[in-house]
């Protein structure tokens, strides 16, 4: 166990002191010269996987590692641009969330960051509560968001979080800073997160803008190349594109002075941005997402069992469901008085009668689903805990309300693809969250771990108040039309 110990110790200490890529076989050779002993094959498998999981490495073709750090040396002359809206001028504040990519610090959370203005002098830090629709944007790409929130729970839409904020107040007053004006923030030490502001007006960004543009191209190329690794595409969005910068040309980088995460996201046109299980997002092809009217997190998802028949059937009628969220709808449904089975079905299905392409498949549906509600009508018979039903109600409500707009949009003609993008954008966001929780919830004989419960417990406090936002829009705004 001590030499286990120890191993690690040593193994963090080389990683940490790494500014160069290396090989994973002769990484085991520096631990054993350092070590002074062989490293046994179980412990080699051991430090691979530990290698592959570090926060602070990238893993790339073969057995290669690259120290986050080699790739900041790399780009450190880069600026990064924030564009500054109204909401932020007029509140005075700097918020960076996803737009200090990829200069965001692994070790330090971001209350421990510090920002200078153009003479070195430290711009104050705030802790400040916003509406959750206000600051959502600024951290849609993070895999780190804000847990400080404080739901209202007579009107969810105007539930608070609070974050740190820096007072920009009269730095923006002597930059004369307006609308689409730019902040330049340069990287003045990665390791402590400091980082020095200055001002950069629209017209200057305009004639720079063509030169940006031209860095997003090749970097979109290096990624068609890239995603032929598996691995690139199983990694977090940071490191993607850590990993494409640093697959770079060095004499192309050198000619870049400015970038922006949030411009070449959303210059993508080949690739798309999708949450991840496990938290965080991740930039993967196209072609890689579900067809449908939701786009899913994981789009080869696995049904086994006796719902694979049924699960094949909804795909086929194009449902925006599978059988193990309906599965988890039933389980709530069918405990509850609150619901009634008709209304819920009529809802889920639609009563135009035209649902099946032939009496045989009528049928067949329906035999698979009784012996569902069999099952389910046996299984609620055993007690459950009233959290893990508060939560998979909660979220089956969340889920019937998508359904619901889905249904509302048909009846008046609109498709997903004429929703604003903002709104098609949220749709989709809580899409994912219905399909990852209510297939967690749907072994009702295996209760999810404590720490699933805690964490869908916070993401429910930013997902009503953004649902509340879609239906808003959706029934209040896009009805006027």
């Amino acid at each position: 166990m001590t030499n286990r110990i120890s191993l690690t110790h040593l193994a963090e200490t080389l990683i940490r002191k790494s500014r160069i890529q290396f090989n994973g076989e002769d990484f085991v050779k520096r631990l054993e010269s350092r070590w002074q002993k062989e490293v046994s094959n179980s412990a080699r498998k051991r430090l691979e996987k530990f290698l592959r999981n570090h926060s602070s490495l990238i893993g790339i073709l073969g057995n290669d590692f690259v120290p986050l750090r080699a790739v900041v040396d790399k780009i450190s002359h880069i600026s990064l641009s924030v564009q500054l809206g109204a909401w932020e001028l007029k509140q005075g504040v700097l918020i960076p969330g996803h737009r200090l990519i990829p200069f965001t610090p692994i070790n330090l959370e971001e209350s421990e960051w510090t920002f200078l203005d153009p003479e070195g002098n430290e711009i104050p830090r705030l802790k400040k509560s916003y509406y959750i629709q206000d600051i959502v944007p600024f951290y849609q790409y993070c895999a780190r968001f804000p847990e400080e929130i404080k739901v209202n729970e007579w009107m969810p839409g105007k539930s608070c979080m609070t974050v740190t904020v820096w007072d920009m107040r009269s730095l923006y007053k002597s930059f004369s800073s307006r609308p689409g004006d730019i902040l330049l923030i340069d990287l003045v030490d990665y390791e402590k997160g400091v980082y020095r502001v200055r001002p950069y007006s629209a017209r200057q960004y305009r004639l720079n803008r063509l030169r940006m543009r031209a860095l997003y191209i090749p970097l979109a190329t290096q990624m068609n190349a890239l995603c032929e690794d598996e691995k690139f595409c199983c990694a977090a969005l940071e490191k993607q594109l850590l990993q494409i910068l640093f697959s770079m040309n060095s004499e192309v980088l050198r000619q870049v002075k400015v970038f922006s995460v949030t411009e070449f996201l959303e210059s993508l046109k080949e690739w798309t941005v999708v949450g991840c299980e496990e938290g965080g997002v991740r930039m993967i092809p196209v072609g890689q997402t579900e067809s449908g009217p939701f786009v899913r997190a994981n789009a080869n998802r696995v049904v086994k069992g006796e719902l694979s028949p049924l699960n094949k059937m909804f795909r086929s009628l194009k449902l925006s469901f599978d059988a193990v969220e309906f599965k988890s709808m039933l389980y709530t449904v069918m405990a509850s008085n609150k619901y009634k089975l008709e209304t819920v079905f009529f809802l889920l299905f639609g009563g135009q009668g035209d649902l099946f392409q032939d009496k045989k498949q009528h049928e067949m549906f329906y035999g698979c689903l009784r012996e569902l509600l069999f099952k389910i009508h046996e299984d609620i018979k055993t007690h459950e805990s009233h959290t893990v039903a508060g939560l998979r109600e909660q979220c089956v409500d969340i889920k019937f309300s998508l359904v619901g707009v889905l249904r509302f949009l048909e009846d008046h003609g609109v498709g997903l693809e004429d929703l604003p993008a903002d709104t098609l954008n949220q749709i989709v966001e809580l899409d994912h969250f219905c399909t990852d929780t209510l297939h967690r919830f749907a072994e009702r004989d295996r209760p999810p771990e404590l720490k699933f419960i805690r964490e869908t417990r916070v993401a429910l406090k930013v997902v009503l108040p953004q649902l509340a936002g879609v239906e808003e829009e959706v029934y209040s705004r896009l009805a006027i039309y």
